[in-house]
């Protein structure tokens, strides 16, 4: 095996995977092994004989955790070279993510793991959609925005057709999730991907009418109405069957909650009809048992109960961060909490979250604590890098850390340095708090999902467009990179100060310790 080198690795990666194999137990105690874009993923028969301190002190990793079942050991953006020899030398098959995934969930999964990994691998695919989505509609925010009286939008006929023509794959990125959500459920539980998209579809095709239009009736007359009594007094708002009528004829656009359910109990409907149906007739019975009882339960039960849910869910976080009072408090407390929830993994519910929250209110404030939370786990690495500015090693590990947490890539910086020596981890949870609170009493809110850090400015709001919130003079970019730039500051200044405080003292000498020990 010749040595491999490439211009960040100049060591021989087949003596380092075959110590990391020694590391980790022999290979016997490999169940797989799979990759993401920083960190080798590696679901073991027993953790409690791995040496992790012999693998957190070679060369290139930057960390390890556990988590979703998985033993992983963080890289870095070369992680697939070292992936590449690992499964050589080791002789594990490689897998994907989500079959590591599942290996993880049968081996050590319990319902909540396995209900947070559905949630996170159906959003997987979705994503790159969202992020380009996002994008257009915030470009159309800079073409629609109030400049002081002047508006691009309305500045001549190219820009008002730029900006239609723009609101078409806006539309399907966003409007038309269901059919997304549906699609990748059904993909998920290997049932016809085909069959997903027409249950989306059932969603969203006329005459069902269009539930932002209905809910904007709702304070018309200046008083609080149920939706299925504004759908009551419409000529066409009603299923009528001359017996009975059922004012509920909605179209679930851009809902999450209640495409996610309908997807679920679609997915398995096909998948039972297709165990049940005689071969001779399942051409014609498996897609019309699937479609028909699908919808039927999808307009009559799951949809309203789903949709009231997630409205009750979008309504909680709207009072989170615009009640005169409560903006002033839970700004600051979801900032804190940001990073903790992250190393749980619950944060890929937060995916569902922007975009209802976007959709029912206008605008959301929880991503811009996504970009809060990511700056500032990179400027703690580089407040880290200030006070050990004399050791080379922590220039080596560091700077890579702050490259791809300023790209919203930010498990390099928490598992590499921040969560190890902790004050850094504590810097950036009390920093993310201070920025989120700014940019929520300051009026900068997002379209709804992107890039996670500087770049998430793509994202902004020139104005807030949720109810009740207006955004301080100077648009909703100047207050983003002004919350930045104090989150960025207060999480370098803040690692200072507490690499200062006695008990972090002793909690980095006996890390070095433990080190010389190795």
């Amino acid at each position: 095996m010749k040595k491999k080198k490439d211009e960040k690795i100049d060591f021989n990666l087949k003596e380092w995977s075959e110590n990391l194999v020694n590391y980790l137990g022999g290979k016997d105690n490999i169940l797989s092994a799979s990759h993401c874009l920083t960190r080798l993923r590696l679901v073991l028969k027993d953790e409690n004989i791995i040496n992790k301190t012999e693998i957190e002190n070679m060369k290139g990793v930057k960390g390890t955790f556990r988590a979703s079942g998985q033993f992983q050991i963080v890289i870095g953006t070369t992680v697939e070279t070292y992936f590449k020899e690992f499964v050589i030398v080791s002789g594990v098959e490689g897998v994907s993510k989500e079959e590591n995934k599942k290996i993880a969930n049968q081996q050590h999964g319990n319902w909540f793991l396995k209900s947070l990994n559905f949630l996170g691998e159906i959003f997987i695919p979705i994503v790159p959609v969202l992020v380009a989505g996002g994008i257009i509609l915030g470009f159309r925010n800079i073409l629609e925005a109030d400049f002081d009286g002047f508006k691009i939008v309305e500045s001549g006929q190219f820009w008002k057709g730029l900006n239609d023509f723009l609101w078409i794959p806006a539309q399907v990125c966003f409007w038309w999730l269901p059919v997304h959500i549906c699609w990748s459920i059904f993909k998920k539980l290997e049932a016809d991907q085909v069959l997903g998209i027409v249950v989306g579809l059932c969603l969203l095709v006329p005459p069902l009418l269009n539930v932002y239009e209905v809910s904007g009736a709702a304070g018309s007359e200046g008083k609080f109405e149920w939706i299925w009594d504004i759908m009551g007094k419409l000529e066409n708002g009603s299923f009528d069957w001359g017996f009975m009528k059922y004012p509920w004829k909605i179209q679930y656009t851009a809902q999450v909650i209640p495409a996610f359910a309908i997807g679920i109990v679609g997915a398995y409907i096909n998948k039972w009809i297709k165990r049940k149906s005689p071969a001779v007739v399942s051409q014609i019975l498996v897609p019309l048992v699937t479609i028909l009882p699908t919808f039927t339960l999808a307009m009559f039960v799951i949809g309203p109960f789903g949709f009231i849910v997630a409205s009750v869910i979008s309504f909680g976080i709207s009072w989170a961060f615009t009640n005169a009072i409560a903006k002033y408090i839970f700004g600051f407390i979801i900032g804190i909490i940001y990073a903790p929830i992250v190393l749980t993994g619950v944060h890929h519910l937060f995916n569902a979250v922007f975009v209802q929250d976007t959709i029912q209110n206008g605008g959301n404030f929880l991503f811009i604590g996504t970009c809060a939370q990511a700056i500032a786990q990179g400027s703690a690495v580089l407040g880290y890098i200030i006070m050990n500015r004399k050791d080379p090693r922590s220039k080596d590990v560091g700077i890579p850390s702050v490259v791809s947490a300023y790209l919203g890539v930010t498990e390099p910086a928490m598992y590499g340095i921040n969560l190890k020596h902790m004050y850094p981890f504590i810097a950036a949870c009390i920093a993310t708090g201070i920025g989120l609170e700014i940019a929520v009493i300051s009026g900068v809110s997002a379209t709804n999902s992107g890039n996670g850090a500087w770049l998430g400015i793509l994202n902004v709001q020139v104005q807030s467009k949720i109810n009740g919130v207006t955004t301080w003079p100077g648009t909703g970019y100047l207050w983003f990179m002004i919350s930045m730039l104090v989150t960025a500051g207060a999480s370098i200044g803040l690692t200072i100060v507490l690499s200062k405080i006695k008990y972090f003292k002793k909690f980095n000498i006996e890390v070095k310790a433990a080190e010389l020990l190795k």
